[in-house]
């Protein structure tokens, strides 16, 4: 008998995304989606996050599809932990007989925590949840015990038990997306129309000390170039989509498989414009690729630099000295493609020198935009193995979502940091050179996006700036048992 599965992103309602870009597409629900009814079961996504309804409104909305079960998932990770558990603690009193499932990244890696706190969760889901969920339900429907089945800690009785880890999966073709679950219109970017996620890769090659993708996809995978266009072409043509975005962690880690994916592109003629992740280093190494890219459709790329530092850099374990990172920016606005770097505060003990050092070397690498963020020591991470629980000043979880310090500077205060790295954004975005380009850089849409990210980054900045006066505190000095199940599970 089919199951009546309801798919559930809860309202955590990031400053990023209520001020900012938008909600996109609940990109790891949808992934499942497309399995679950290709497995005739009947299926509802809720993304909670792009609605904001309140927990009656929620039950409602739930109550009238009659669930047997509710998958809880967000890519928030820590900060959205506490939203999930909360909003499963509604769930369980409103429909006590249905299962509550809980998957992504965090319950993955604190799945028996996650259900001791949390006793209204019934499965956490470690890892990648496709097959999983579809031997789950399997289960449920012949009335089996959960042993058998792989990735997941469940509760039996009153034990909490965790099953095998479950090997990545090697034919990501075979699982498609569900497109047909999203509510399209409320999803776009940049103010140029309807926007999608998609991935193409799982995992990457390298194992950056602050990130944990690397260890919740294990080994780098791809679907097939000629499957990813398909899907992308359904995106387009179907759906209307104007922009994706990938939520690959290196989309370019195989030169070879990209080129096709590439050329495939240019070939199906789209109209699309693509929001990648590349390393510095492979965009350095795919130079005379670059053409390429952007006759494909790649219009901005993200690369995770952190740091400036030569040897912070290669103790974080990243492929992107200065040089070569300076190198990559130039060859994309060379080749008219938007370059955004990620820089991580906090990697360095932070005073005013390195602020201002920082700052400098911006202005020397001159990519398009800037996201300062703040180290965020997950504890699934080398990073949050090594941090001292002393160090930490933010104890509320809510809070650990990259835009909020977390650990403290030796030398400045949070105020102090923070306003260092509101300066360093407002200098960078509002030198001349860059609003220069928003005139004349690059190409009209190059223009468009540039303008929009700017926009963007202005109200997301205030609104920053009014959660830091009037919703932060921050702790002086932390003690092990002020840091709940952030921090210390590993330990």
């Amino acid at each position: 008998m089919p199951q009546r599965v309801i798919l559930l992103t809860p309202a955590r309602r990031f400053i990023a995304n209520r001020f900012g870009l938008g909600y996109q597409i609940p990109l790891g629900l949808v992934l499942i989606g497309g399995p679950l009814i290709d497995a005739g079961h009947l299926v509802r996504l809720i993304d909670n996050d792009l609605y904001g309804w309140g927990p009656e409104r929620l039950v409602a909305e739930i109550a009238r599809f009659e669930p047997d079960c509710v998958l809880l998932g967000h890519t928030g990770s820590t900060a959205a932990h506490p939203t999930c558990l909360s909003t499963a603690r509604v769930l369980r009193e409103a429909f006590p007989t249905s299962q509550i499932i809980y998957g992504g990244v965090y319950p993955s890696y604190a799945a028996e925590s996650s259900l001791r706190e949390c006793p209204a969760i019934d499965v956490a889901v470690r890892g990648e949840g496709e097959q999983t969920i579809l031997e789950l339900l399997a289960a449920r429907e012949q009335g089996r015990s959960l042993a058998d089945v792989p990735g997941i800690t469940w509760r039996d009785g009153s034990y909490i038990r965790s099953n095998w880890s479950r090997s990545p999966i090697q034919n990501l073709d075979a699982y498609r997306p569900g497109w047909e679950l999203i509510d399209w219109p409320g999803y776009k970017l940049f103010n140029m129309g309807r926007s999608a996620g998609m991935q193409f890769s799982r995992g990457c090659p390298l194992t950056c000390t602050f990130c944990g993708q690397w260890m919740f996809w294990k080994k780098w995978r791809h679907r097939s170039p000629q499957n990813l266009v398909a899907e992308l072409t359904t995106l387009a043509r179907q759906y209307g989509v104007k922009i994706v975005w990938f939520a690959d962690e290196n989309f370019a880690a195989s030169r070879r498989d990209a080129q096709e994916v590439l050329e495939r592109l240019v070939e199906a003629d789209l109209g699309l414009s693509l929001n990648i992740n590349m390393t510095a280093a492979d965009v350095v190494r795919d130079a005379d690729l670059l053409p390429l890219y952007k006759a494909a459709g790649v219009d901005y790329v993200v690369m995770g630099l952190e740091s400036f530092e030569n040897e912070t850099v290669a103790a974080i374990r990243k492929n992107n000295p200065f040089q070569v990172s300076k190198q990559a920016v130039r060859l994309l606005r060379q080749n008219h493609i938007i370059s955004l770097v990620n820089l991580i505060y906090g990697l360095e003990a932070e005073n005013l020198a390195t602020v201002k050092t920082k700052l400098r070397k911006l202005y020397e690498l001159d990519p398009d935009i800037l996201n300062a963020v703040y180290l965020t020591p997950h504890f699934w991470t080398a990073t949050g193995r090594a941090t001292l629980p002393e160090t930490i000043i933010q104890t509320d979880q809510a809070r650990w979502t990259y835009r909020n310090q977390v650990v403290a500077a030796p030398q400045l205060t949070p105020a102090a940091l923070f306003g260092c790295v509101k300066l360093t954004e407002a200098l960078f975005h509002l030198r001349p050179k860059a609003l220069a380009r928003l005139i004349r850089g690059g190409d009209w849409k190059i223009r468009r996006i540039l303008r929009a990210s700017l926009a963007v980054g202005l109200r997301v900045v205030l609104a920053e700036i009014g959660e830091f006066l009037w919703a932060t505190s921050f702790s002086v000095q932390s003690s092990r048992e002020r840091l709940p199940n952030i921090l210390l599970k590993i330990r």
